[in-house]
């Protein structure tokens, strides 16, 4: 149990205290990523960084943090500890963190960074997939797409692994960091999505994600393998 709560509490994660200031934050992710050597490139363990990439991702984030300290103290009625997934349910665009409008319809869009909104989950239809491993049907895919890794930023070109219902797999020339939210535009789809691995190549990355978000903007045919 322990052991379980460490893996949720992203101030542990980090070596900080809860009320420790945005400095503090940066510098404690910098020496455990390079002194303490738990980045990948330094030979360091790819699931820790990627705890770590994650609790630094919220924590350095004024919003981010603020939502999941909220989280937080109201998680301490029931002596639990809020974990990643209670983070995507706080009301905010998984890309942007804007403020998300009170009625959210499968085309909706954040006024902000013009992101998809409308959950995945809302497309499943029932379909039911435990989070990282993805137990639906595969649609094998050679697209291009365009991965942004923050708003209003160019894209990366990428190329297109796999797509099922709750995850995609893609192949891209730079590093992206475990936990890292994206949002990947081909000419069928508009998601956001969170890396939950990455398999470093010589030259192309492939990059695991679970998907957030979507806008399918070829109503037809991006499943056309999966039986309904």
């Amino acid at each position: 149990m322990g052991n379980r709560q460490e893996r949720r509490n992203y101030y542990r994660i980090l070596h900080v205290q809860p009320e420790a200031p945005h400095e503090i934050i940066v510098a404690s992710y910098r020496s455990l990523m390079t002194k303490l050597r738990h980045h990948p490139d330094l030979g360091g363990d790819h699931e820790t960084a990627a705890r770590i990439n994650e609790a630094y991702a919220v924590l350095s984030h004024p919003e981010r943090r603020r939502a999941y300290d909220q989280a937080r103290s109201a998680a301490r009625h029931t002596r639990a500890e809020p974990s990643p997934v209670a983070m995507l349910r706080v009301p905010a665009c998984p890309f942007c963190v804007a403020a998300l409008p009170r009625v959210i319809a499968l085309d909706t869009r954040c006024t902000s960074c013009d992101g998809p909104l409308a959950p995945i989950a809302n497309r499943l239809a029932g379909r039911k997939e435990q989070i990282g491993r993805r137990t639906g049907t595969r649609v094998g895919k050679n697209d291009a797409a365009m991965v942004y890794l923050q708003p209003r930023t160019s894209g990366i070109a990428a190329r297109l692994r796999d797509l099922s219902p709750t995850g995609i797999s893609l192949f891209i020339a730079c590093r992206i960091a475990g936990g890292t939210t994206v949002r990947i535009v081909s000419d069928e789809f508009d998601v956001l999505a969170a890396v939950v691995k990455v398999q470093p190549g010589d030259r192309l990355h492939t990059v695991h994600a679970k998907l957030l978000t979507a806008c399918f903007l070829n109503q037809a045919g991006v499943f056309v393998s999966m039986s309904v």
